[in-house]
Order: structure tokens, then C-alpha cells, then sequence
């Protein structure tokens, strides 16, 4: 199942009419693009929570490493070049500090060869916590905005999930606050970078 910040009743009720008068196919659909354009203008960030997801990412010498997707709450293994590193500060370990993992020497195993790290980890926010309102806010307001006659939707249909994705990405697009808003709250911060 796609992401959805929104469910089938914050729609109806957004709608003003029964959830029974809603098509499931149709407000599922419109759910999940409107869900999508949002978490596009986020950063490309998954803001709903994803339990035990991974993450294959290449190490460098640096001894930080910026996982891809924020806000990390959990880390549950962490592998480099295949090998199971644990937690703690010796050099076969690694240490989770907000959304980045450090490692004493480093994410490469080899000088001049690339390595791998994969980890899998738990991000996003859960169902019902108030960093969502902003996120589940946007995609009601872009998923209603899809319904053309509110009063009898049990009515319509629809059936091009492209066109419907474009239409809700153009109307983001025309809201240049409501982007930076949501790019705000949930991207990533700009940091500072070390030179030399």
C-alpha cells in the first residue's frame, strides 16, 4: 500500500458528505497521488513512518553518514561491505546520532574502492502525530480539489492516475508558500561542510 497522510473519512468529511457516498477506488487514488506531490515538495521525504526500511548507500572516509530519509527514530541493523557492525564506539561499531550514523574509521573499508553500507531503519513520523497536520492538511486540499462535483461523487471516476498526479503537482507548483512550508517542516536542514 502507497503512503496516505489523509484516510477515506478525513476526505469525506473534508468533502462534506458519507463516507459511504466516496468510492473507495477513487478517494484511494486520489489519497495516494495527493500524498505524493506533498512528499515531493518535502524533499523527496516519506514523512509517514516506515518501519524496518533499507537504506544502501555508499560509505566514504568520513566518519559521518547521512541516512536518506529524516526523521530516523529507530536503527535496527547496520552492515558495511556485508559485514554486521554493533553498537557502541570501537572501530567494527557504529553510533546513530539523530539522522546520521558515525563510525570511528569511517564508512569505507578498502582505500580507493567503493564500499556499501546498508541499514535498515525506521523513519517518519507515526499515524496521528501532529508534525503530519501540515502534510495530512496539503493532501486534502489537493485531493479534494480533484473531485469535480463534491455533491454527487459517487458519480465520478477516476481513471488516469498520471493526469490526476498532474493536476495535483501543477497545483502545487502554483503554491510557492505552501511548498516552502512543507520543505521546511520536514527536508532536510542545510549544513555545513567541512573543507580540508
Amino acid at each position: 500500500m502507497a503512503d496516505q497522510l489523509a484516510t477515506l473519512q478525513d476526505l469525506a468529511d473534508a468533502l462534506q458528505i458519507p463516507l459511504a457516498d466516496l468510492p473507495t477506488g477513487t478517494g484511494t487514488l486520489l489519497l495516494e497521488c495527493a500524498t505524493a506531490v506533498v512528499q515531493i515538495a518535502a524533499g523527496g521525504q516519506r514523512i509517514v513512518q516506515v518501519v524496518g526500511d533499507t537504506a544502501s548507500l555508499i560509505g566514504t572516509t568520513d566518519s559521518w553518514l547521512d541516512l536518506p530519509q529524516i526523521p530516523v527514530t529507530a536503527v535496527a541493523s547496520v552492515t558495511l561491505d556485508g559485514a554486521a557492525l554493533t553498537v557502541g564506539i570501537d572501530a567494527a561499531q557504529y553510533k546513530h546520532l539523530g539522522n546520521r550514523l558515525w563510525r570511528t574509521d569511517g564508512w569505507q573499508t578498502y582505500v580507493g574502492r567503493p564500499s556499501e553500507v546498508v541499514s535498515v531503519n525506521t523513519h517518519g513520523y507515526p499515524a496521528g502525530h501532529q508534525k503530519l497536520q501540515l502534510g495530512r492538511w496539503a493532501t486534502l486540499s489537493l485531493a479534494k480539489g480533484q473531485v469535480p462535483n463534491p455533491g454527487s461523487v459517487a458519480s465520478e471516476s477516476i481513471d488516469d492516475y498520471s493526469v490526476t498526479f498532474d493536476k495535483m503537482s501543477a497545483q502545487m507548483e502554483a503554491s510557492p508558500f505552501l511548498q516552502k512550508a512543507l520543505r521546511k517542516a520536514y527536508g532536510r536542514r542545510a549544513s555545513l561542510v567541512r573543507l580540508g
